[in-house]
């Protein structure tokens, strides 16, 4: 892969925390859900730091492990809170139930698509990997497992997520199955 465009951004590897820690909520958790606009304070005041900085970095790979605990945990109260009331969400088409939209808007379709998800995928597994930081759009990358409910056949596949974040929310999401896609997608080439 051409290093040209990715220099411009920062990696960072993501973990999920303890099996026994991604079970429930952190203090600052239940903290943000009940008031949520001090979780938009702290998530805009902490992306305005630079790329480079160490607190941006360990805030950014918490608040990833987090959510994707949270999604594994099927937390959706704690997964809505870094999105914004209008988010334009595209999920990986090829992990959706057929009878849904391609593209999604605002808190109450994201709700509505990962709902899906759960009915569709008995035990469906979120594993994140890294995270690549670009300023105000971001890719995580993260390992999908799950067991069709219907079917009972294994699922297991690679997710890119490219966000765009403007004050401290996601405005606009679309998952890929391709890396290179995602790149694309977050302005860098493969």
């Amino acid at each position: 892969m051409s290093q040209e465009g990715v220099l411009s951004g920062v990696r960072y590897p993501v973990s999920l925390p303890s099996e026994r820690a991604g079970q429930r909520r952190t203090l600052d958790e239940h903290l943000f859900v009940r008031f949520p606009a001090l979780y938009r304070l702290f998530a805009e005041r902490m992306l305005r730091l630079p790329l480079r900085s160490r607190l941006r970095r360990l805030m950014l790979t918490r608040f990833a492990a987090r959510a994707y605990a949270a999604r594994n945990r099927r937390d959706f109260e704690v997964m809505l809170l870094g999105l914004d009331p209008g988010i334009e969400y595209h999920p990986r088409n090829d992990l959706m139930p057929l009878d849904l939209d391609t593209v999604f808007h605002g808190r109450d379709d994201y709700r509505t698509v990962w709902r899906a998800m759960v009915e569709a995928f008995d035990d469906i597994r979120f594993e994140p990997e890294e995270l690549l930081d670009l300023g105000d759009t971001l890719l995580g990358t993260a390992a999908v497992t799950g067991t069709g409910s219907g079917s009972g056949v294994p699922v297991s596949a690679q997710l890119f997520q490219v966000v765009r974040v403007r004050r401290g929310l996601v405005v606009w999401q679309r998952d890929f199955g391709d890396r290179s896609e995602a790149l694309e997608a977050a302005g860098l080439r493969e």
